[in-house]
């Protein structure tokens, strides 16, 4: 291996370990070797073939931000003694938009390369200035969703890069063969996060109305007659809650929290309801199919502000958490059907933009290296 990039992925929902993955998946490709530092074992993670060491973490393991849903305190001398074994001086750390303070202080008092990946964040809209303020060792940010941007500002440096996107490892479908239309999908992302089981509870009630409103008589049918819906309901792993089908669902229903990285749930759903986050929306982009988003409530981060940006590249209508605004977003999108992805659209290329950011420095050194010693 040319070399090691180490990244600590935590989250209730899947888009650190999503994106990360991605990124290291793109590194891999490249020669280097990649650890990941977690908050949880993360099925995803082994899935993809990366290793991951589990840290003990609390609400005070992140520098400049809370962490939240971690439980009781812990003994943070244990997750210094695990970072120290763990990292190396020639080690690379990438940190995704969060910052995990052990890592973080081993990497500055070793001398590690750091750099920081960055989304828009409620409490970050300077990324700069706070890392100036909070994390000075990190000497450079890379700006999701701004390809070409390239400045100095704080004394930190910004490059943009494009969005980031995991690659899946197949195509194949979810649900067993045969299965008819409408097919939907309920995707709670990771699940962990307090909203889930009301978002869940309120895209079952909306899919309960929309079978009573397919049976009811022609003369007075609003939405349109397609038949049985066969509803796949993915909580996600870190799902704790309870899921409760309603009865008069427009046909059968499968609840399972997790499904792995060979299956491409978007690609062979007639359509989705889903929260609206960043890697959600990402996905939807790619696949196009007519999506029903209902923005989840976060801490720092803002959903409403990614879907935005992203409108121009989704088939979804938003809509509040309330089961007759989905049921009525189902039927309109089910009506219009699956925009078709333009065959022109690239790959989003975040992923490889940014595997480059963080081996370039470190080849073009040794090069450098190789070269004064001949």
């Amino acid at each position: 291996m040319s070399g090691r990039v180490v990244s600590f992925a935590w989250g209730r929902g899947l888009g650190h370990v999503s994106r990360l993955i991605a990124v290291h998946t793109e590194l891999r490709a490249l020669g280097w070797d990649s650890l990941l530092l977690t908050d949880r074992d993360q099925r995803l993670t082994e899935d993809h073939g990366f290793a991951q060491v589990v840290i003990p973490t609390d609400a005070d393991s992140l520098v400049g931000e809370p962490l939240y849903g971690t439980g009781p305190g812990v003994d943070h001398r244990l997750a210094r003694a695990l970072v120290e074994q763990a990292l190396t001086a020639e080690d690379v750390v990438l940190h995704d938009v969060t910052v995990q303070r052990e890592l973080y202080d081993r990497a500055a008092g070793l001398g590690c390369r750091q750099v920081l990946v960055h989304r828009f964040q409620r409490n970050r809209p300077d990324p700069a200035a706070w890392v100036a303020r909070h994390t000075p060792a990190i000497g450079q940010v890379c700006l999701l969703g701004e390809p070409g941007r390239e400045e100095t500002a704080h004394g930190v440096r910004l490059t943009g890069i494009p969005h980031v996107v995991r690659r899946l490892l197949d195509t194949r479908s979810p649900w067993p063969p045969g299965t008819g239309e409408p097919r939907i999908a309920v995707v709670a992302g990771g699940g962990g996060h307090a909203d889930a089981p009301a978002f869940l509870d309120a895209a079952l009630e909306a899919l309960r109305m929309y079978g009573l409103q397919t049976h009811t008589p022609r003369t007075h049918r609003p939405l349109r007659d397609d038949g049985p819906a066969d509803v796949l309901v993915l909580t996600g792993p870190n799902f704790r809650g309870r899921v409760t089908v309603p009865p008069g669902l427009p046909g059968p229903v499968r609840v399972t929290p997790y499904l792995g990285p060979d299956c491409d749930v978007y690609r062979h759903a007639t359509a989705a309801i889903t929260h609206g986050g960043y890697n959600t929306v990402q996905e939807l982009a790619r696949s196009g199919v007519p999506a029903v988003v209902v923005p989840g409530v976060r801490d720092f981060d803002d959903q409403r502000v990614h879907l935005r940006a992203a409108a121009a590249r989704l088939n979804a209508m938003v809509v509040e958490p309330d089961p007759g605004a989905i049921a009525q977003a189902l039927y309109l999108l089910l009506r219009s059907g699956r925009r078709p992805t333009p065959a022109a659209l690239p790959e989003p290329g975040g992923a490889a933009a940014l595997a480059r950011v963080l081996v370039l420095p470190q080849e073009e050194g040794r090069r450098r290296s190789q070269s004064d010693g001949a």
